[in-house]
């Protein structure tokens, strides 16, 4: 396995009138016209949440390996990174259920949305575009679903 950290932030999705907070990789190569966030269905599920109500469409998705078919549930939810000294976003944002990833998946256009810029992926070093110069940011440990 390999040492690598990557960069992962902690969030906070609301939908339905509830929240869930938990730790999302911050993934560019996650390529969406809008803001999205990859979800695994279990992650749902385990907070109540009822997916029967969520309207959307069955969309596909290039991956690594191979096209998958995903449903996307449009302009659901809201989107924020927490940080112990500020809270950034309310991000209005697709949600994107993946019935085979663990990990919740932050897109390109969501990470930009939420000014989250990449300083070191390996070490997983990042920060808020506003932040200073001098302020890097340290990436959270994956949390699977």
């Amino acid at each position: 396995m390999l040492n690598t950290v990557a960069v992962r932030v902690r969030v906070k999705i609301e939908l339905e009138g509830k929240s869930v907070e938990t730790i999302a990789l911050v993934n560019s190569g996650f390529e969406a016209d809008t803001p999205q966030i990859l979800v695994p269905i279990k992650m749902l599920l385990r907070s109540g949440i009822e997916l029967s109500r969520l309207p959307g469409e069955n969309v596909e998705y290039g991956t690594a390996g191979g096209l998958i078919t995903m449903y996307v549930a449009r302009r659901v939810c809201r989107v924020y990174v927490v940080e112990p000294d500020r809270t950034v976003g309310g991000v209005e944002a697709d949600l994107v259920l993946s019935p085979m990833e663990r990990e919740v998946l932050i897109s390109d256009a969501l990470g930009e949305e939420l000014r989250i810029v990449l300083l070191n992926l390996k070490k997983g070093y990042w920060r808020f575009s506003d932040d200073p110069p001098s302020k890097v940011r340290r990436s959270y440990p994956p949390q699977y679903w």
